[in-house]
C-alpha cells in the first residue's frame, strides 16, 4: 500500500494574509489544496502495469522555491520564483520524457492519457508545447484539474487519477503516463497500461 497525504492550505490562508502584488513571489500558494491517497500495488496480468518508472532530482535548482516559519499565522509562508521554475523544469522534462518512452519503446503518441503535475494550466500548455517540438508527438489526451481540486502537491496525480477513473473515461489497455513535479527540482515519470480491473472501479459488487 502506498498511502500520501497533504495538508497545504495553511500557506494558502498565510498567503491570502500577506500578499499585496501579483508580483508576489507568494503567488503560486494560492493554488494549493488539500488531499489524502492510498492505492494498493500488486502483480498485474500480462500486457497491464508498469512499463517503466523513473526519478531524478536536479538540485541546482532547489532554492527555487523555499519554505519559512509564517510571520502572520501558523504554519509556514512559501516562496516561489514561477516563471523561473516553469521554465527549467519544462527544458529539464523533455528529454527525461524522451529517455523513459525511448525504454519503454513507445512514441508519446502512444501516451492515452498524461497527468502532470498541477502547477498551472498555462504551464501545462507550455510544457506540451515544448514535448512537441523536441519529441514530434504529443499524448492523445492532457488531464488538467487544477480549477477543481487545486495543486494538492505529492497527491496530485492520484486526485486526477481517481476523478478520470470514477468518470469511466478511462478503459483496458489505455497507457497512461504521470508526470510528477516537486521543489528541489525532483522529476519523477511513470507510464503504465490500464487492466481490465478498471471496469470495476468504483464499484461495490
Amino acid at each position: 500500500m502506498v498511502v500520501s497525504g497533504e495538508y497545504i492550505s495553511q500557506l494558502t490562508w498565510n498567503t491570502a494574509r500577506h500578499i499585496r502584488s501579483l508580483f508576489s513571489k507568494q503567488l503560486a500558494s494560492l493554488t494549493l489544496g488539500d488531499a489524502g491517497a492510498a492505492l494498493l500495488v500488486e502483480r498485474a496480468p500480462s500486457g497491464a502495469g508498469i512499463d517503466v518508472i523513473g526519478f531524478t532530482t536536479l538540485a541546482e535548482h532547489s532554492r527555487l522555491c523555499l519554505a519559512f516559519p509564517s510571520t502572520v499565522g501558523p504554519g509556514a509562508q512559501m516562496y516561489t520564483k514561477s516563471r523561473t521554475l516553469q521554465k527549467v523544469a519544462i527544458e529539464d522534462m523533455a528529454p527525461l520524457v524522451a529517455e523513459v518512452i525511448g525504454a519503454a519503446g513507445i512514441d508519446l503518441a502512444d501516451i492515452d492519457y498524461l497527468i502532470p503535475h498541477q502547477t498551472s494550466a498555462r504551464a501545462i500548455r507550455q510544457g506540451m508545447q515544448e514535448f512537441a517540438r523536441r519529441l514530434g508527438a504529443q499524448p492523445k489526451h492532457v488531464v488538467v484539474n487544477l480549477e477543481e481540486y487545486g495543486n494538492t502537491s505529492s497527491t496530485t496525480l492520484f486526485v486526477a487519477l481517481h476523478k478520470y477513473l470514477e468518470e469511466q473515461r478511462m478503459h483496458a489497455g489505455d497507457r497512461v503516463m504521470l508526470l510528477a513535479l516537486a521543489s528541489g527540482i525532483e522529476i519523477g515519470i511513470a507510464v503504465f497500461t490500464i487492466d481490465e480491473q478498471v471496469d470495476h472501479y468504483g464499484h461495490t459488487h
